[in-house]
């Protein structure tokens, strides 16, 4: 009888274990933020509008990196990770605004706006390590 409880016991631990590290969030490592951030800095040669879509581009890529289902869309993935964002009403913005320079014509970018585009990426992928 005590063989039974004990066995039982043991699977609750593992199942509760399992959870624990199944849920608990994931942090970025050190080589793929700086990798990140230097892939995001380097578009600052870029025009400012093709610098928000290179950008937006990288932050996603550094946030699926975090994830087991790599299929979802760049809203979902920003989804998933907004709450731990410390930036994250600039992230919004930032992400609509390289959704209207990729489905809109007349969208205006400047320099200054790519700039901050940049920074709220790195800041927001910060907040991940």
């Amino acid at each position: 009888m005590a063989e039974i409880i004990f066995s039982v016991l043991g699977l609750i631990f593992l199942l509760g274990l399992v959870i624990v590290l199944r849920w608990r969030p994931k942090k970025l490592s050190e080589k793929n933020f700086q990798t990140a951030v230097e892939h995001i800095q380097d578009t600052e040669s870029l025009d400012p509008a093709h610098s928000i879509m290179e950008s937006h581009k990288i932050f996603i890529a550094a946030l699926k990196n975090l994830l087991l289902d790599k299929n979802s869309n760049a809203a979902q993935t920003t989804k998933k990770f907004a709450k731990r964002f410390q930036n994250q009403a600039q992230v919004w913005k930032f992400h609509g605004l390289r959704n209207r320079i990729a489905h809109e014509t007349d969208i205006k970018v400047t320099e200054n706006m790519a700039g901050e585009a940049r920074k709220t990426f790195v800041r927001a992928l910060e907040s991940l390590r």
